[in-house]
């Protein structure tokens, strides 16, 4: 019983450092249990949103014509294949307000396992066909082309005009739907369908449906794999995926968010126990006389532990369990923040479970560290307790810096910084944890901004880009493409050239994303080189771990029933497909039938003119091609998914750093009341004092913002290439500006100045009387 009287008094006397632990826990509490649902929500919708519609393993995109009985039997009669079922289709482009793509849309009759979207696509609505002049779209289709339900939409082809059709209604598709995915099947009504069917211009293609036996073990992508080796079909097609990869590439994104915030998370967890640590170890300095008292009384010295250790899971405790109830509702907001990106509902899971162990294994660790901080309190004597726990005086530092009348209130900031720098010990570590995180993640945004680092990223940067209208204007084009140079630099300089073709090809049967260069010296890598020569590709290291492949290795690949042995020159750089692809020679494509090249980008040193300079070229050759100012290859949704990060980053840092500013600044102004006594008596004003507390603190954060400007220098690289490894980039070359450091570092000195400035307003209650107890 005594045990929890002492516990009440001391939660009363030391309110302040209760409510921060408390505080800091609802934070961590909060976000862990918003991020891990936000990490289960998408992932499980996706996965529900697949099962609803029954998708198959593998969706194969097929041009018709490739479609044979024998085929058909091949892949039915394999022992592996529970069914197949296909789906025709009109392969179609798209326009919206002059924006084009050169990526594949497959427009197919409505089927209404696919549901529909209400009209604020937070919901379904009851599935109905889409009338003459309608079409569904997914919403991953409305993000790329920034459309709306009721906008008309130019259908297009090679050589057909434009066929309009109105955006009737938003479909859930999960296999292609999402914005992060090229490719995407879309619906439109029985009689348009018929109509573009029997236009020439419009390919004909078949969706095959392939679905594995309940009996195979084998993943996804060996299923295909095999597949294709017993039946040839993912080399006749233009393209395939598989259940996995639809499921991996629709929650990419919220999958690397996520993951990103869950580590700093984990270091704000770190922060957590720093600061317990540092409130204890400062906690029994103040308190030295009355723990002495207690001791003197009889009080054991487990027992007085025991009464820091209910005091600290106490906190953590109720600011655990605020922070898995305000989880709730941030939880089910925030989730909807990317159904833009996934184009599917979320279904608001609540991860209480796994959120509530790890909250529980933080609490057990925090125990170990309550207990090994209150190890002091064996040492408390009873008889120094009489004298008022003084230590020995003596001098802690070697540093003997100046204290000058100019600049008094800095020069004795500096003065008490340096002569107790372990008081402050606790606070740099935590800021330089906070400062390190600002400018990676600040660095990272900078990077996606910057040309040079996107292009060390492997992202092909163009701001202008040339397709051809029908590759079988290849040739004539060719003897064009000296004309068109002229011209372009006639405007600007021409700093690097992209002859190439995109397309999938297999290698050892595993269907791969291949760029294929006419100027194949283009292909960055990251080690080897590139491959120049006829019989050679580059493969990125994605692929060499995925297929247990080297440098030197030969290679069996296949398009359509063509098939060549290839050696690896290298291990090719690039974004493409998520980091899943390889790069060739257009002669070394050549051996498998692939005799043209679809798209001409320039990377030019003066983009200002890119749009003049496209709408001259469109004049003097548009029968042949197009041409517009192209966006660079890195998507905008790098963007949104950086910006997000930073911002949670920053905000966290910035109400971390007020409560332990707030903490800190308590506890040191305990300690130093009699202190703040003396200089009142000789002549301190109220605002000096202040003032000289304050510096204290931006000298903390100053160093602080160096030691974290260090770790930035040395790790950020390190941990932005593993941070975003899932969306392909293997080689992330980070570029130090000024102003990548100045802009956190700034922040947080100012927010360290302020808020120490505003908790030292305690300092006018400090009466100088307190010297008569001295």
């Amino acid at each position: 019983m005594e045990i929890f009287t002492l516990l009440l008094a001391n939660i009363r006397r030391k309110k302040g450092s209760f409510v921060s632990i408390m505080i800091l826990m609802v934070i961590i509490s909060l976000s862990l249990t918003a991020f891990l649902s936000i990490k289960e929500s998408c992932f499980s919708s996706i996965d529900n949103a697949l099962t609803y519609v029954d998708a198959p393993t593998i969706t194969v995109m097929i041009d018709t014509e490739n479609v044979s009985e024998e085929l058909i039997q091949k892949i039915n009669n394999n022992e592996l294949v529970e069914r197949m079922t296909i789906v025709p289709s009109v392969v179609s482009g798209f326009e919206y307000n002059e924006k084009k793509t050169g990526n594949s849309y497959f427009l197919q009759k409505y089927d209404s396992k696919f549901r529909l979207l209400n009209k604020n696509l937070n919901g379904y609505t009851e599935p109905t066909k889409p009338k003459s002049g309608e079409i569904y779209i997914t919403q991953g289709f409305i993000t790329t082309f920034e459309c709306k339900v009721g906008d008309t939409l130019l259908l297009t082809s090679h050589s057909s005009e434009p066929y309009p059709v109105r955006i009737a209604g938003v479909v859930v598709e999960p296999t292609t739907g999402s914005s992060s995915i090229g490719w995407k099947q879309l619906f439109i009504s029985n009689e348009d369908y018929e109509t573009l069917y029997r236009n020439d211009n419009y390919e004909k293609y078949s969706i095959l449906k392939i679905y594995k036996a309940s009996d195979c073990s084998l993943s996804d992508g060996k299923f295909r794999r095999q597949i294709n080796l017993d039946t040839g079909v993912i080399d006749l097609s233009d393209g395939s995926t598989t259940r996995y990869e639809s499921l991996n590439y629709t929650n990419l994104f919220p999958e690397i968010i996520t993951s990103v915030l869950m580590i700093f998370l984990i270091f704000l967890m770190i922060i957590v126990l720093i600061v317990m640590n540092h409130s204890i170890a400062t906690g029994i300095e103040i308190d030295y006389v009355n723990l002495g008292v207690l001791k003197a009384m009889g009080f054991s010295q487990l027992q007085i532990r025991a009464v820091f250790l209910l005091q600290y899971l106490l906190a953590e405790v109720i600011g655990a369990v605020v922070g898995l109830v305000l989880a709730i509702p941030t939880a089910m907001t925030f989730t909807d923040v990317f159904q833009p990106i996934t184009a599917i509902p979320n279904n608001h899971r609540l991860a209480a479970l796994p959120s509530i162990l790890i909250l529980l294994a933080l609490l057990a660790v925090s125990a170990v560290f309550v207990l090994f901080g209150t190890r002091k309190i064996s040492k408390i004597s009873p008889i120094r307790a009489i004298s008022g726990g003084k230590n020995e005086v003596y001098f802690d530092n070697r540093i003997k810096l100046p204290i000058t009348r100019r600049c008094l209130s800095a020069s004795l900031a500096l003065r008490q910084f340096t002569s107790n720098k372990k008081k402050y010990l606790s606070t740099i570590i935590i800021t330089t944890i906070l400062v390190f995180f600002m400018l990676t993640i600040n660095v990272l945004g900078d990077a996606l901004n910057s040309k040079t680092a996107n292009e060390s990223m492997g992202a092909l940067y163009t701001e202008l880009g040339i397709n051809l209208k029908d590759p079988e204007n290849f040739e004539e084009f060719e003897s064009k493409i000296d004309e068109i140079e002229k011209l372009i630099s006639s405007y600007t300089t021409i700093e690097k050239k992209y002859y190439l073709l995109s397309k999938y090809i297999s290698i050892n049967g595993e269907n791969i994303y291949c760029m294929i260069y006419q100027n194949p010296e283009m292909a960055a890598t990251s080690k080897g080189r590139s491959p120049i020569y006829d019989n050679e590709i580059a493969i990125s290291e994605f692929i060499a771990d995925e297929l247990e492949l080297h440098i030197g290795d030969k290679v069996l690949l296949s398009d359509n029933d063509k098939k060549a042995e290839y050696l690896i020159s290298g291990y090719y750089r690039s974004m493409s497909d998520a980091g899943r692809c390889f790069a060739m020679s257009l002669e070394g494509a050549k051996k498998l039938g692939i005799n043209y090249i679809f798209y001409f980008g320039y990377s030019l040193s003066d983009f200002k003119d890119a749009e003049k300079i496209a709408e001259e070229i469109n004049q003097k050759y548009g029968d042949l091609i197009e041409c517009a100012g192209s966006e660079p290859m890195v998507d905008s949704l790098y963007s949104v998914a950086i910006n997000a990060m930073k911002t949670v980053i920053y905000a966290f840092s910035i109400l971390f750093a007020l409560v332990v500013i707030t903490m800190v600044c308590k506890k040191s102004f305990l300690q130093e009341k009699t202190d703040i006594g003396i200089y009142k008596a000789i002549g301190f004003r109220l605002r000096h004092l202040r003032l000289q507390f304050a510096v204290r603190f931006l000298i903390t954060a100053a160093v602080s913002s160096l030691f974290g400007s260090i770790l930035s220098l040395l790790f950020s690289e390190r941990l932005l290439s593993a941070m975003l490894h899932g969306i392909g980039i293997v080689s992330f070359n980070v570029e130090f500006v000024p102003m990548s450091f100045l802009f956190p570092v700034g922040l947080i000195c100012v927010c360290f100045f302020v808020f120490s400035y505003v908790v030292s307003r305690r300092i006018k209650k400090v009466d100088i009387k307190t010297l008569i107890t001295e």
